[in-house]
């Protein structure tokens, strides 16, 4: 391993000359587009999920009951 100050231009490993190049890695900054505002509540997106799948639950549960009372 080598510091970030040393420059090295040499492979060691394949032993060709002048053939590495620093690269600096670029950070990342994301600008979010969305505010507050427009973005609701997770809370809210959390319940109303859980409204719908409840729903949807209950729907398959009456399915599945009917289908086991058809059956005796």
């Amino acid at each position: 391993m080598h510091g970030s100050s040393e420059i090295r231009i040499d492979c060691d490993k394949c032993e060709s000359k002048n053939s590495l190049v620093k690269l600096l890695a670029k950070p990342i900054i994301s600008k979010n587009t969305t505010t507050k505002k427009d973005s609701p509540n997770i809370g809210e997106v959390t319940k109303k999920f859980i409204e719908e799948n409840r729903d949807i639950l209950n729907k398959q549960k009456k399915e599945y009951s009917n289908k086991q009372h058809d059956k005796s």
